[in-house]
């Protein structure tokens, strides 16, 4: 009889297809049999009435990164930690290029970060801010090493050009990557918000007026237009606004691999958010800012058609004593930003799952496999088959939790879902075959994750 290093018994598998009672036996941390019933392991954890699904994929975070004049506060530890108790078991992160660097420099030195911190396997997308010649040529290397993703921003000080854009996703695409994009015109918000500040208006609410639905509808037009010139994929990173996301659809309607993202936050907070004291408001503002009613609408119709592709965190975890600091007087001069790390399978699954906005198949699509796609990581990534990494999330349906700073795992003063009464959690959650979180314990050190190469990009 063949014995199992770990094995899940009576758990219902869940896949984007597929939803069946089975045990899986795990052996040197990968997944081994997918049978109805597996009697010999030397660690068994019965997941009666539980969803047994691939671990959480989140390839949008911004994890101990100089941004926006400061610094966000999770290091790779306490990020990953937050990440494992929301059920993630692999991250994807966004690094910025700074002044002088090369895209390798970036790289390396979010390897230093990482290596000895982080619980979680790992991999870098790195944001391209200077396209010079020597970048240009860098991209074909670093995808050959297995860095497939990349990301550019239409927005800040450091937006594209639109010759620099068609550039980009040219030579990304012909060299096996895909290209995240940050779709708004800083143009025209630069211009909106100058004016704004000139005549006074100064609170939290005119972050969100300054940044209005068309500004990122047009932009996500104009480069979605730009990658169908040069035949290239494209993912059209925290989609917030319902033109943007009909962009999106034409799109895909034409058989463009256009891929579009969204995040908790744009699916559940409305911008009244933003009329209140700037010691409240400051907490909600991101970018794109968040919306009104319609465009929650339009996107959880969006995730159940497969419009979109992924919903991501956006982790970016500044503190709220230095939003306030660094936005004293002017909106927008607050740091664009909030941790979501750890709340982000949980909010989907409450809001979505349990509300019937989407189903359990499409949840797992949303939150692990279309996102490992994306990155290059599935198959070993994002789904629960035979050979498969054993990274797997176990979701107690009937659990209910209230959201509060105090009970979550990131060291950000605040949350911008406090409050939210979620009902659906991770119970358990195993990476590469090791229990690495169960209930409220912690059985993960600093460093046990690993860099994992990812493959070329492949349209699906």
């Amino acid at each position: 009889m063949k014995s199992y290093d770990l094995i899940i018994k009576n758990g219902i598998v869940v896949t984007p297809s597929e939803e069946f009672v089975a045990d899986i036996g795990i052996c040197q941390g990968k997944v081994t049999d997918i049978s109805q019933e597996l009697l010999s392991g030397k660690n068994i954890i019965d997941a009666k009435g539980k969803y047994v699904i691939p671990g959480g994929v989140d390839i949008h975070t911004h994890i101990d990164a100089p941004l926006h004049g400061s610094n966000t506060m999770d290091d790779w530890y306490e990020a990953t930690c937050s990440a494992a108790y929301g059920g993630v078991t692999c991250v994807v992160d966004y690094p910025i290029q700074e002044e002088k660097q090369t895209l390798r420099d970036v790289i390396s030195e979010s390897m230093k970060k990482a290596k000895d911190r982080s619980i979680l396997d790992y991999s870098f997308s790195p944001v391209i801010t200077r396209r010079t010649d020597e970048v240009y040529k860098e991209i074909a290397e670093l995808i050959k090493e297995g860095f497939t993703t990349y990301k550019v921003f239409m927005a800040y000080s450091f937006r594209a050009r639109d010759e620099e854009l068609i550039k980009l996703l040219d030579v990304i695409s012909s060299n096996g990557g895909i290209l995240g994009v940050h779709a708004e015109n800083d143009w025209a918000i630069e211009y909106m918000a100058s004016k704004m500040i000139s005549e006074g208006k100064t609170e939290p609410i005119y972050h969100c007026l300054s940044r209005p639905p068309v500004t990122e509808e047009e932009a996500t037009g104009r480069v979605i237009r730009l990658a169908e010139m040069v035949n290239a994929p494209i993912l059209i990173v925290h989609v917030s606004a319902k033109g943007a996301l009909e962009e999106i659809e034409n799109a895909r309607k034409k058989g463009n691999p256009v891929y579009g993202e969204t995040c908790p936050h744009f699916l559940t907070l409305d911008q009244d958010l933003y009329n209140q004291s700037v010691e409240e408001a400051a907490k909600y503002v991101v970018t794109p800012p968040l919306r009104g009613k319609e465009h929650r609408l339009a996107l959880w119709s969006g995730l159940s058609s497969g419009a979109l592709s992924l919903v991501s965190s956006d982790h970016c975890a500044f503190s709220l004593k230095e939003k306030l600091r660094l936005g004293s007087g002017a909106f927008n001069k607050i740091p664009h930003g909030a941790p979501g790390i750890e709340t982000r399978l949980p909010i989907l699954f409450s809001e979505g799952v349990v509300k019937k906005r989407i189903t359990i198949n499409k949840f797992v699509e949303l939150v692990s496999t279309n996102p490992a796609k994306i990155a290059g990581l599935y198959p070993s990534k994002g789904t629960i088959s035979i050979g498969s990494d054993a990274d797997i999330t176990i979701i107690d349906p009937e659990k209910e939790m209230k959201i509060s700073t105090a009970k979550l795992h990131s060291v950000c003063d605040f949350t911008p879902f406090e409050g939210f009464i979620v009902k659906g959690i991770p119970s358990v959650v195993i990476k590469g075959g090791k229990v690495i979180v169960s209930g409220d314990e912690l059985f993960a050190i600093p460093g046990e994750g690993k860099h994992i190469k990812r493959n070329s990009f492949k349209v699906f």
